[in-house]
């Protein structure tokens, strides 16, 4: 019996045609966790205390995947879940892969083409800049109306990005409305670029939304939960939505020993459905420092200058920010970081990121916790 299935396993080895060897692949799993306990002295007039999700970077757990086609050529894809660290749940509304997913191929001379849901090329390119993804938590300008700090992403989306010429980038993506006979029923483009070249870096980007959230398009490139979390400002003052909002920005930084400096500016302009519109710009300076290798120090002053055409009124907000980071190991860190924002002009309360506005012109958050990478 063996030398039977021997004869026949040597038969089958010689009239089966030999399996072609496919190109190298790989699968990386990869994630993030942050928490931490904050105070903050006045939401709608009463102070606040608990834990925290995700100050230092929310929460996500994730897929990246690459396949050399060889040429030069790879096909690729990431799949990003985003999840509370307090409760458990799935972020982005309830989506399994809320944070990003996408497929698509690169050439190493024509750069990469990808489809999916994505983050959008403005914060892509002005996000090094800003002093809430360099160490100050949740502390980008009120409402994060820029999207710098990509509250939001973009679904059906198409984006492109040329390969890297000497330090230059450019990219740029397409939000599809996917509404029968109006492409600008809650669709998205923008484009970017980023100059990196030794201890200084550059970036310049533009993006603009149309009907953003449609109540008759909720399947287009942004959903109503993407959008609504983004702003106080998403209506205007007489309760009507966002017919257009146009954001362009441009920042850099300068590294020198262990310092960096950081400049970004953008403005933000919503047009409502009512005719009327508000202006937001906002002015970013930010400096880190090592005071040992393991110490990191931040500081950072945002100063938003507002107008709004219903009422003629010019709403300001001043924001300082201030962190420390300790750096336990490459992967897990320790952060203190405190945020205080001030109403002026004829704002009336103080809002910072993902807390509750103020009932005064005042408000102050205090945070500090841990952060994980794997």
């Amino acid at each position: 019996m063996k030398k039977i299935s021997l004869a026949l396993t040597l038969l089958s080895c010689a009239v089966v045609p030999a399996v072609p060897v496919f190109a190298q692949s790989s699968v990386t799993l990869y994630g993030l966790i942050s928490t931490g306990m904050f105070y903050t002295d006045n939401q709608k007039g009463l102070s606040n205390y608990g834990l925290l999700n995700g100050p230092q970077q929310p929460p996500r757990i994730g897929l990246i995947g690459q396949e050399d086609l060889g040429g030069g050529r790879k096909a690729f894809f990431t799949l990003e879940n985003g999840f509370s660290i307090t409760t458990g749940a799935l972020g982005q509304g309830g989506r399994l892969f809320g944070r990003q997913a996408f497929i698509g191929l690169s050439d190493e001379q024509m750069g990469s083409l990808s489809f999916g849901r994505q983050i959008d090329s403005m914060a892509q390119s002005l996000a090094p800049f800003e002093s809430a993804v360099q160490f100050a938590t949740y502390a980008p300008p009120i409402g994060d109306a820029d999207n710098v700090f990509a509250t939001f992403r973009v679904s059906n989306s198409v984006q492109y990005k040329t390969r890297n010429f000497d330090g230059l980038q450019i990219m740029t993506d397409y939000g599809f409305s996917e509404a029968a006979g109006s492409v600008n029923n809650n669709s998205s483009f923008s484009i970017g670029s980023s100059y990196a070249n030794g201890p200084f870096r550059f970036g310049a980007a533009y993006h603009v939304l149309h009907s953003p959230a449609s109540a008759s398009n909720t399947n287009g490139a942004l959903g109503n939960f993407d959008y609504g979390f983004t702003s106080p400002f998403v209506t205007s003052g007489g309760g009507a939505a966002v017919d257009k909002q146009q954001m362009y920005g441009a920042g850099g930084y300068y590294k020198f020993g262990d310092n960096q400096l950081s400049l970004l500016l953008t403005n933000v302009k919503f047009d409502y459905l009512d005719n009327s519109n508000l202006k937001l710009t906002n002015y970013q300076f930010t400096g880190t420092r090592f005071l040992t290798p393991q110490l990191m120090a931040g500081a950072s002053y945002i100063f938003t200058d507002g107008k709004a055409s219903l009422a003629q009124t010019k709403p300001k907000w001043h924001q300082i920010n201030l962190g420390l980071d300790y750096f336990l190991t490459k992967r897990t860190d320790l952060f203190l970081v405190g945020i205080y924002q001030r109403a002026a002009g004829d704002a009336q309360f103080a809002q910072i990121y993902y807390m509750s506005p103020s009932s005064r012109r005042e408000q102050t958050s205090i945070s500090f916790g841990m952060r994980h990478k794997f």
